[in-house]
């Protein structure tokens, strides 16, 4: 399809049940469902073939300022390939200029390279939790309200214009392991009646310290065999739904985090294979750990003063091991389980199958 003729324009009410089309076909159906509207909907079309539009939203931000939110970027599949993505974003931020805002937000999965290098290219950066605790202070939860930053896990928050982060990777891999540590205890916590734990929070960071640090670590390890740079980034947007789970359920939702390309113009495409194989490795230490304390449980004929911290590592480990590899869909699509489904689904069958297992045992 040629890219001539093109034109960017303003989206007619009357064109919304066809724009809709295009957005059911470009994103998978859980996702489709916290799909919303505005005011400022432009599109992409070829002689009256709609192909693709861009959703803006404006919003206000502290101290009397305006921002403007990239809120859905689609483009029909038979129009990848036409840049359409770049010149409707660039159309979006002449209209928020035009609008006055002071900044530029969007919310992108972490593997999501085709949208990251786009905002990347135009002057935005990614923010960690921190980044926009101080840019946002007490704020934050309205924005996140406004991109819908509860459940999308694994996606992060770019803004621009950019500011310079000087977080520290160790504090940052520390907090989430913290964070944790937290909702595994509310979980526990719930589970007992809300009856006190004693040591078991201790256990559990414990328990913890080891199963993401062996992840982590391994994880790195095979992305510095294939001579990548990572790094590694938390997921924040998942705290409020594993809180959530921990306290109406007791269960354990993890929020284990994953490890990027430290360069913003990577292609997920062309990288799949090292990504797997980045993925694979972390994923083996977790089944190991699961198996083997399922095992010494079974088998071990164990005192209680043993026992009882091997459950509080099979109540991590479970939970952890059945996400990390066995659903592969959204809003799960950042667990290292989607890049071993996209990479070899005999592979993903077979771990998936032990995730399970174990799972339910």
């Amino acid at each position: 399809m040629s890219s001539d003729r093109i034109q960017i324009r303003p989206m007619q009410p009357a064109e919304k049940p066809a724009v809709k089309a295009i957005m059911r076909q470009s994103f998978p159906l859980v996702q489709q469902w916290f799909f919303s509207w505005s005011k400022h909907v432009i599109m992409a079309d070829r002689e009256g073939e709609l192909l693709g539009a861009i959703v803006l939203k404006l919003y206000d931000l502290p101290e009397e300022r305006k921002g403007g939110l990239v809120s859905w970027v689609f483009i029909a599949p038979a129009a990848r390939g036409l840049r359409l993505g770049q010149r409707l974003v660039e159309a979006g931020l002449d209209f928020f200029e035009r609008e006055g805002c002071d900044e530029v937000t969007a919310c992108v999965e972490g593997f999501n390279t085709s949208s990251s290098k786009i905002f990347a290219t135009r002057g935005f950066e990614l923010l960690s939790f921190a980044d926009q605790v101080r840019r946002y202070g007490t704020g934050i939860l309205g924005l996140w309200w406004k991109i819908f930053h509860f459940v999308d896990i694994g996606h992060f928050v770019w803004a621009r214009p950019a500011e310079e982060s000087n977080n520290s990777p160790w504090a940052i891999w520390l907090g989430s392991l913290l964070v944790n540590a937290l909702v595994a205890s509310l979980a526990m916590w719930r589970r007992n009646g809300f009856a006190p734990l004693g040591g078991t929070p201790v256990a559990m960071s414990i328990v913890l310290l080891v199963a993401l640090g062996l992840r982590t670590l391994a994880m790195q390890l095979a992305a510095r065999a294939q001579g990548m740079k990572v790094q590694f980034r938390p997921w924040e947007s998942g705290f409020f739904l594993s809180v959530g789970i921990a306290l109406t359920g007791g269960g354990y939702f993890p929020m284990p985090g994953a490890v990027y390309p430290t360069t913003y113009r990577w292609s997920y495409r062309k990288d799949q294979t090292a990504h797997a194989r980045i993925a694979l490795a972390g994923v083996l230490p977790t089944l190991v750990l699961v198996w083997v304390v399922w095992a010494m449980l079974r088998f071990g004929g164990f005192s209680p003063v043993v026992e009882v911290p091997l459950s509080v590592a099979q109540f991590i480990l479970k939970p952890l091991a059945l996400f990390d590899i066995a659903l592969p869909f959204f809003p799960f699509v950042s667990f290292n389980g989607r890049r071993i489904w996209d990479w070899n689904k005999a592979v993903w069958v077979v771990l998936a199958a032990a995730a399970v297992v174990v799972f339910f045992l």
